[in-house]
């Protein structure tokens, strides 16, 4: 029996309608099984959060209970540097065994640009919390079987970038970050004066720039010279960065020193 033109169309636009359902009802079943696998993966993945970061705790009181005390005069010794040293370079190794995973991730972002995909980012906040949580496990497991306590870490941690700064300062000028700033703001004050006594002899006024105006700047030169003290180290500390420069740069890990004290 032959088909009318309006029971083609008819059965035509219902298997359109019939197919449309069907991709959207795959879709939707599709979309819950994906979130499913999700919910189980983060699930999954909290539950290993957690069990590490007990472990890490275990490991942190470990290495908090070993005796410390800052030395009064500043200076790092050698063997200390070295165990600090040491723990960095356990860190490292795993930042390195990481580091692909994160360049592929960031190849991934840049062909996405603003609008990745849901799937990636949340490998890539799942990646970021792994590496971090291994780093700090390291960390504390090497503190504590170096018998170095966290706090002597950032001490010495913090020495290392002063004395960066202090040796840099010795090489350029001679002196320690203070002294140079200071001949610094002495330079400046010297220019100003000189630069105000030209201007009053050649008739050019001076309204716009007054002894207040220069008295505050001279405070702010004096002030500056003295808040830089702070980068001042004990000579020794830069001979020994010296000594084990080559070993600070190649265990550096691009900022990840501010995540905590790593």
């Amino acid at each position: 029996m032959a088909m009318g033109t309006g029971a083609k169309i008819a059965l035509g636009c219902g298997c359109v309608l019939l197919l449309g359902a069907t991709a959207t009802v795959v879709g939707v079943v599709g979309l819950g099984w994906w979130a499913k696998n999700k919910a189980v993966e983060v699930s999954g993945g909290l539950e290993k959060i957690a069990a590490k970061t007990q472990e890490i705790d275990r490991w942190q009181q470990k290495a908090a209970a070993n005796a410390y005390m800052a030395p009064a005069d500043g200076v790092i010794s050698e063997a200390r540097f070295v165990k600090f040293l040491d723990t960095r370079k356990q860190v490292f190794a795993v930042y390195q065994q990481f580091e692909p995973q994160f360049k592929e991730l960031e190849a991934k972002s840049k062909a996405a640009g603003d609008k990745p995909s849901l799937g990636d980012a949340m490998a890539g906040v799942g990646k970021v919390t792994e590496l971090l949580g291994q780093l700090r496990l390291t960390q504390m497991k090497a503190l504590a079987e170096a018998g170095m306590n966290p706090d002597e870490y950032r001490d010495i941690q913090v020495a290392v970038y002063k004395s960066a700064w202090a040796s840099e300062s010795l090489k350029q000028s001679g002196k320690m970050p203070s002294e140079a700033m200071a001949d610094a703001g002495k330079q400046v004050q010297e220019a100003m004066r000189q630069g105000l006594a030209a201007a009053q002899k050649q008739g050019v006024g001076t309204a716009g720039f007054s002894e207040a105006d220069q008295k505050k700047l001279q405070e702010s030169m004096a002030g500056l010279g003295e808040a830089s003290k702070a980068l001042d180290v004990p000579k020794a500390n830069v001979e020994l960065f010296r000594k084990y420069e080559a070993d600070i740069k190649k265990y550096a890990m691009n900022g990840l020193e501010f995540l905590g004290g790593l």
